[in-house]
C-alpha cells in the first residue's frame, strides 16, 4: 500500500518545533542529533553519537550485547541531559533493528525509561525503511528512486515515486548479522542474492536509481573516492555508475587494512568495509541501476521531514537552504530574490533553481577580507549543508559565486574540484557569477533599487537600462562591469541612462 511521504505513526505535535531533537538507538552506535528550526536545510545544532555496538552479538545470542547496553544507557542519560539544557522543544526517541529483534530488547526500554526518563519508539522494520525514505525527500530534488539504507544488523528496501513511499521491506542484511551467519564466498552471494529476490519491492523496476543511506555506504563512498582519487570530498549526492561501483567493491574485497586506511574510516567500518562490498555486488546485480548516489540524510533527517509543516513538503530544498544562508549571512536578506528575477531572462537556457540559490548565496561572504572571497565563495557552496544538488550542479554554483567578486580565476586554479565542468559549463558559470557582481554592484545589495535597470541579451548585445531618474547609477564601474560580462557572453555592451 502507497502511503503519502509525510505520513507518521502518531509523533508528537507538528507544530511548535523551533529546536527538534531525535535520539536514534541503532545497531552500531547511538546518537543524539538537534534541528534548529524545521526547514528543508536541516541546521545541526548538536550531532554526537557514541558507539555502544548493542547488535554486535545479535546474530548468536539472539540478544543485545551486554556491554553495550551498559555503555548506552549512561549515554542516554547524558543526551537526555542535553536536550533539556538546549530547550529541545520536541525529542523523539527511536529504536531499529537490534532492539527490535533482541530478546532482551522490550528489557532494554523499561531501563530506558525508568533510568533515562526517555520515552522509546521501538519502529519496524517498514517504518525504519520509510524515514530513510523520507530523508532522501529532504535533501533530493530527483525523487524517484530504490532507497536502500544500510544499518548493523538490518538493510531496509524502499521505493519513492513522486515524492511518496511505495512498498518497505526490512531484511537481515546488515553486516553483523552476516558476520554471524558463518557464510562466506560463494555461500554468502547466494545467501544475499535469495534474500533480495524475496524481500524486492514489487514496485521497484530494474535500471531504477538507487539511493544509498547509511554510514556503511558513506563509508564505500569515501572508499570510491579515495580509489579514483575524486576532488570533491562531499557525500550527499555524491554518484557512482554501476561499473565504478563494482570496480571499488572488488578492490575494497581484495585490499587489506592498511590500504583501505588511507581513506579515513574508523576501525569498525573498515572491518565492515568487506560485507558491505559484497552486500552492494549483489545489490547491482539484482537491481541493475542506471545510477547510484549517496543522500547523507536518513532515518533522523526523515524524521524532522516528517514533522514539516505542510507548505514545505514540495518547496525545492536547495532554495530552501539557499535562503536559510540567506538570512542568516547577507547584508540584505531578500535582495537575493530581486537579484535573481533581474538576472533571469539573461540564462534562459539555466534552471530556475539554480539561477535563484545563486543569487540568494551572492553576498554570504561580504564580511570576508576582499583578497580572499572569491575563495570562500567557492568554499561556502563546496562545503556547505545545501541540498537537492549534483556535484556538477554544486561546483557550478561554486565557480559562479567565485567570479562574483575579483581574483576569481587564481583562486579557482587551487581548486581541484573546478575540473568536474567542462568548458562550456565553467564558461557559463563564470558569466552567471559576473552577473551577479554586476547586479550587486548597481544596487549595494540594498532593496527595492535593481528594478530601476533592466538587463536585456539579444543575439549580438547585452543592454542595460535605468529609468531616467536613477541614471546616476551608471556609474565608470558599471560599465566597467558591463564590459566585461558582454565580453564573457561574447555580445556588445549597451548602456542606455
Amino acid at each position: 500500500m502507497t502511503e503519502p511521504a509525510n505520513s507518521g505513526d502518531g509523533v508528537d505535535s507538528k507544530h511548535d518545533l523551533a529546536r527538534f531533537g531525535v535520539i536514534d538507538i541503532g545497531s552500531h552506535t547511538v546518537r543524539l542529533v538537534v534541528f534548529d528550526g524545521r526547514t528543508r536545510s536541516p541546521a545541526y545544532f548538536f550531532n554526537e553519537k557514541s558507539t555502544c555496538s548493542l547488535g554486535a552479538e545479535i546474530g548468536v545470542t539472539g540478544l543485545l550485547y551486554p556491554d553495550g547496553v551498559e555503555k548506552a544507557l549512561p549515554q542516554l542519560k547524558r543526551f537526555k541531559a542535553l536536550a533539556d539544557a538546549m530547550g529541545v522543544m520536541a525529542l523523539k526517541v527511536v529504536a531499529t533493528a537490534a532492539v527490535r529483534d533482541a530478546a532482551d530488547g522490550g528489557a532494554f526500554v523499561e531501563r530506558v525509561k525508568s533510568e533515562c526518563g526517555l520515552d522509546v519508539h521501538v519502529i519496524s522494520g517498514e517504518q525504519e525503511g520509510r524515514y530513510a525514505a523520507m530523508g532522501v525527500l529532504l535533501g533530493e530534488n530527483r525523487t524517484d528512486a530504490l532507497v536502500v539504507d544500510i544499518g548493523g544488523a538490518s538493510l531496509e528496501l524502499t521505493t519513492l515515486k513522486d515524492r511518496r513511499t511505495g512498498i518497505a521491506v526490512s531484511t537481515p542484511l546488515g553486516p553483523l548479522r552476516l558476520s554471524a551467519s558463518g557464510r562466506a564466498g560463494e555461500a554468502l552471494d547466494t545467501y544475499i542474492d535469495t534474500v533480495l529476490e524475496e524481500g524486492w519491492p514489487a514496485d521497484s523496476p530494474q535500471g531504477m536509481r538507487i539511493a544509498l543511506v547509511g554510514g556503511g555506504w558513506r563509508a564505500f563512498a569515501s572508499l570510491d573516492m579515495y580509489r579514483r582519487e575524486y576532488p570533491l570530498h562531499v557525500l550527499q549526492g555524491y554518484e557512482m555508475t554501476a561499473e565504478d561501483a563494482l570496480e571499488t567493491a572488488d578492490w575494497v574485497r581484495k585490499a587489506d587494512e592498511s590500504k583501505l586506511s588511507g581513506a579515513g574510516l574508523s576501525k569498525t567500518r573498515i572491518a565492515n568495509a568487506s560485507l558491505t562490498a559484497q552486500v552492494l555486488q549483489r545489490l547491482i546485480g539484482r537491481g541493475q541501476p542506471s545510477v547510484l548516489f549517496i543522500s547523507a540524510y536518513g532515518l533522523r533527517e526523515g524524521i524532522l521531514y516528517d514533522h514539516l509543516p505542510a507548505d514545505l513538503l514540495d518547496s525545492d530544498p536547495l532554495v530552501q537552504s539557499a535562503a536559510f544562508i540567506e538570512e542568516n549571512a547577507a547584508r540584505s536578506p531578500g535582495f537575493g530574490e530581486e537579484l535573481a528575477a533581474w538576472l533571469m531572462p539573461c540564462f534562459p537556457d539555466l534552471p530556475e533553481r539554480m539561477l535563484s540559490a545563486a543569487s540568494l548565496l551572492s553576498d554570504a561572504n561580504w564580511r570576508i577580507h576582499p583578497d580572499y572571497r572569491a575563495k570562500a565563495c567557492f568554499v561556502t557552496a563546496t562545503q556547505a549543508n545545501l541540498g537537492g544538488l549534483t556535484h556538477t550542479e554544486r561546483v557550478f554554483l561554486a565557480v559562479a559565486l567565485a567570479y562574483r567578486y575579483k581574483g576569481a580565476k587564481q583562486a579557482l586554479k587551487s581548486e581541484p574540484a573546478a575540473a568536474l565542468l567542462n568548458c562550456a559549463e565553467r564558461q557559463q558559470a563564470e558569466a552567471l557569477g559576473r552577473t551577479l557582481r554586476l547586479g550587486t554592484m548597481i544596487s549595494g545589495a540594498a532593496s527595492n533599487i535593481l528594478f530601476t535597470s533592466r538587463l536585456e541579451r539579444s543575439a549580438s548585445t547585452l543592454t542595460l537600462s535605468f529609468d531616467a531618474t536613477h541614471a546616476a547609477l551608471a556609474s565608470g564601474p558599471v560599465k566597467r562591469r558591463l564590459m566585461s560580462l558582454a565580453d564573457t557572453l561574447g555580445l556588445e555592451p549597451v548602456l542606455i541612462a
